[in-house]
Order: structure tokens, then C-alpha cells, then sequence
């Protein structure tokens, strides 16, 4: 009952977190492509396609085993967590010297260029950042990482629209977002030290340790790197800084929803996956299905919503007629993104048992896959087969993904409420359709509106999880309550 408890609070925190940095990331998206154009909008996200590529060369897999290990052993925490700073400054250096010579290389205009030299100095402050995030993920303890993007966030917003309305163009954008992650970086850090002893003693030989077990990660993210950024660098080159522009209009949006598989794959379940690995094989599968089954009931009617709506979501949130070709494009990332949430769950499934030399394998076919086909179709197809591909590559790692998992971890009863997601999912689908003509804020209200109601008389969530959960809350107020009174 107690991970129970916990599980719920830090669920709550990262979903109210998450309501605050969704929407100040929506509204400054919105802003960015109203104000920039598509062109301009294309070049800023041209910027950080470059920024996310490069940022898995300096995290360099350190995150994941920094909340494996400090999950199973808290005691680690200190002296892995200053090690793997020291890998992860030395490789931000060589990231942003290669970056230098890359841009210079593909023959970018000089504002272009210093557009993404500004922005991936985030390189520095996101290495720090990342690394305090996974000891609180770690320890879970995930206010104050939540507290941290909440400032990010809201903070690169609020500048952004001023800078915006007083004309300011994208290096000046650049240099805002890296303005937030330092703000982040301080505060996460600043917290830390209060809460955990630091240590101060450089470790040659755990350093090497961190070096060698970080290698399938880094391999994994790299070739994931690729193939989820690199169709960005390919239409730079290869299409106009416009069709650019309406990748990175769609792209945003995806990059926005994939908050579900952070919350619930990444910082709650991961480091409870890894803990029970070697506790206990039927607590973890009964973990694994849990999380699978919120996945469903949310991820499923989520990204089918967003297919539907794209053309309505597109047109309010940009408010420019130059963006609507990014509407197919975001159709197909839709598709992607709900393969994405189930992949991200069999995903560090898999690292929480110590397979994720596995990972690599698919990574480099998924790489291979998408190179190609990217190459392919990019120039006939421009935007729209940069984001079918991405759809296509999530789906073959699915199907890689589930061949590969131990038979004991997968539980029949998730088909159950996959079937009855997709019913739900299907009714809310028809009425959206039906009411077409409404403004996006009622489409969406009432798109929730019916899934909700078809899911409660399907019963999407099981009886015995209500219960549990009712319990877990009423024991979290109960201490609540006890202290009220010593206090009186």
C-alpha cells in the first residue's frame, strides 16, 4: 500500500505538472508560428532537431542507469550522480564543437547558423538537468524535477511572447529556450543539495563502470536519435524551409503529447519496474499490465482525437493558412504517437531486466528502416512522408518488441481492456464526426465527454483498481488528518 500511495502522489504532482507545461507549451507554439511564419518557424525548429539529435551523445544512456541503480541501492546516488556529470560535461563540449562543424558543412545561411549554435548551448544546462531529474525519479521524488519544468517552462513562455510582440525573431527564441533550461538546472540542483549528501571525489574506476554499462543506452538513443530527428535535416535539404516549417508545426505538437509515456513509462514506473525485476517476477508483471492498461485507456482516444480533429487543432492553434498542409503530416504522427506510448512501456520493461543490448538491435533496424525509406519518399512526398515513415518505424518496433518479451511478463486481460478501449474509443470517434461544425474546445469537451461515459459503462477501470485506489487515497489523508489534530 505504501508504493500504492506513493505512486498516486507522485502521479498527482507530474499531472498537474503536466496541465501547467502542456499549456504554456501549446500557447507559446501557437505564438511562435503566428508570429515567425512558416519559414522562420521551420528554421527555429531546424535548430532543435539539431539540439535533440545531439543531446543523446551527451547523455550517453548515464539517465538510465543512474535510476536503476539508485532505485535498488539509494546510497549510489551521490557518487554516480557526480561521475556521470563528468562524462556528460566532456561529451557536451565535443557535441557542440561537432554541431559547429556540421552546420558549417550543410552550407546554412550565417542566421541560420547562429540560431542553432545559440540554442544548443541547452546541451549544458539539459545534461545537468537530466541527470538530477533521474535521482529524484530515482528516489521518487518527483516534485521538485516537476517544479523545475514548471519554471522552464513557463518562464521561456512568458519571455518568448514578449520578445515576440516587440518583434524580436528567432535567435533571440534560441537563446530564451536556453535561457529556461538553465533556470531549471539551477533550481533542480539547488534542491538537490539540500535533500542528499553531494560528493565531492572523482571515481577513474566507476567512471570507466558508467562509460562500459552506458553503451547499449547510448547506442539505443543514438540510432533512436536518428531516425525520430534526422527526416527534419533531410527536409532541410531537401524541400523548402516552408514544408520545414509544417513538419515542425505538426512535430511540436507531437513532441507536446508525449508527456504520457514520460509520466507514466519513464519517472513512475521505470524505477518501481527495476526494483521489482529483482524482488519479484509476478509483482512485476502485475506492475507492467497496470501500466499498459493506463496507456490504453488514455493513449487510445488521445491520439484518435487528434487524428480527427488535426485540421481544427492546425487552424486554432497557428491561426495561418500557411500551415494547413501540416495537417496530414500530424495525422500520421497521431498514428505514431500511440504506438510510441506502448513501445515506450515494453521499452523500459526491458532496461528495468537488464536487456537493453535487445533495444539496440531494433534501434539500428528502425535506423536502416527509416534512412531509407525517408530517402526514398522525402522527395516526391516532402512533410507528409517524413511523418508516415515515423509511423511506420514506431509500428515495426512494436512488432519487434512484442516478439522479444518474456511470455510471462504479457497478460491476456490488457486485450480485454484494449477491446473495450477501441469500443469507447469507436463511439467517441462517430459523435465527433456527427458534430463536425462545433468550435475545437466544444469538439474536444464532448470527445471527452463520451469516452468517459461509454468507459464507465464499459467499465474500463477494473473494480479491484477503484478500490485500491479509493484506499490508497483514504490512507493518504488519514496522516493528513492525524497531524491536524496533534496540532490542535
Amino acid at each position: 500500500m505504501t508504493m500504492l500511495r506513493r505512486t498516486i502522489g507522485n502521479s498527482a504532482i507530474l499531472l498537474a505538472s503536466q496541465v501547467i507545461t502542456w499549456t504554456a507549451s501549446l500557447v507559446l507554439t501557437a505564438a511562435l508560428g503566428w508570429r515567425l511564419g512558416d519559414a522562420a518557424f521551420g528554421d527555429l525548429y531546424l535548430a532543435m532537431a539539431f539540439g535533440t539529435i545531439f543531446s543523446v551523445l551527451v547523455e550517453f544512456g548515464l539517465n538510465q542507469q543512474l535510476v536503476r541503480a539508485v532505485a535498488r541501492d539509494p546510497s549510489l546516488a551521490g557518487p554516480y550522480l557526480l561521475n556521470s556529470l563528468v562524462i556528460k560535461v566532456a561529451f557536451a563540449v565535443l557535441s557542440y564543437g561537432l554541431i559547429f562543424a556540421l552546420v558549417i558543412l550543410l552550407g546554412y545561411p550565417a542566421q541560420l547558423r547562429l540560431t542553432v549554435m545559440i540554442y544548443c548551448l541547452i546541451l549544458f544546462w539539459n545534461s545537468l538537468a537530466t541527470s538530477f531529474t533521474a535521482v529524484y525519479q530515482a528516489t521518487q521524488r518527483l516534485l521538485y524535477p516537476a517544479v523545475g519544468t514548471i519554471i522552464e517552462k513557463v518562464l521561456v513562455c512568458l519571455v518568448a511572447l514578449v520578445l515576440l510582440a516587440r518583434g524580436y525573431g528567432i535567435i533571440a527564441m534560441a537563446a530564451v529556450f536556453v535561457a529556461g533550461a538553465a533556470a531549471n538546472a539551477i533550481w533542480q540542483g539547488a534542491c538537490l543539495g539540500k535533500t542528499m549528501p553531494w560528493t565531492t571525489r572523482l571515481d577513474a574506476h566507476l567512471v570507466r563502470t558508467l562509460a562500459v554499462g552506458a553503451l547499449p543506452f547510448f547506442l539505443y538513443w543514438v540510432l533512436g536519435s536518428i531516425y525520430f530527428r534526422i527526416d527534419t535535416v533531410l527536409l532541410s535539404k531537401l524541400a523548402a524551409p516552408a514544408v520545414v516549417g509544417w513538419y515542425g508545426a505538426a512535430y511540436r505538437l507531437f513532441d507536446t503529447l508525449v508527456f504520457l509515456p514520460n509520466i507514466v513509462s519513464s519517472a513512475i514506473l521505470f524505477p518501481i519496474l527495476a526494483r521489482l525485476s529483482v524482488e519479484s517476477r509476478p509483482a512485476l508483471q502485475r506492475a507492467m499490465s497496470k501500466g499498459l492498461d493506463i496507456i490504453l485507456i488514455i493513449g487510445v482516444p488521445l491520439c484518435t482525437g487528434l487524428f480527427i480533429l488535426a485540421g481544427p487543432i492546425i487552424r486554432f492553434i497557428y491561426r495561418r493558412p500557411e500551415f494547413l498542409p501540416a495537417v496530414p503530416a500530424l495525422r500520421w504522427l497521431a498514428v505514431a504517437l500511440v504506438l510510441l506510448y506502448i513501445n515506450s512501456l515494453l521499452g523500459v520493461t526491458l532496461v528495468s531486466l537488464n536487456e537493453e543490448r535487445k533495444l539496440t538491435l531494433v534501434a539500428g533496424l528502425a535506423t536502416v528502416l527509416n534512412l531509407g525509406l525517408n530517402w526514398l519518399l522525402i522527395p516526391h512526398y516532402q512533410h507528409i512522408a517524413a511523418a508516415a515513415v515515423t509511423a511506420g518505424t514506431e509500428g515495426f518496433i512494436l512488432c519487434y518488441l512484442f516478439a522479444i518479451m518474456p511470455r510471462d511478463l504479457l497478460a491476456r486481460r490488457n486485450l480485454v481492456v484494449l477491446a473495450k478501449t477501441a469500443l469507447a474509443t469507436g463511439i467517441m470517434a462517430v459523435a465527433l464526426f456527427a458534430l463536425h461544425e462545433l468550435r475545437l474546445p466544444l469538439l474536444v469537451l464532448v470527445g471527452a465527454m463520451v469516452y468517459g461515459t461509454a468507459g464507465f459503462a464499459l467499465r474500463l477501470a477494473p473494480p479491484e483498481d477503484v478500490r485500491l485506489f479509493r484506499q490508497a487515497l483514504l490512507a493518504r489523508r488519514r496522516p493528513a488528518a492525524e497531524a491536524e489534530v496533534t496540532v490542535a
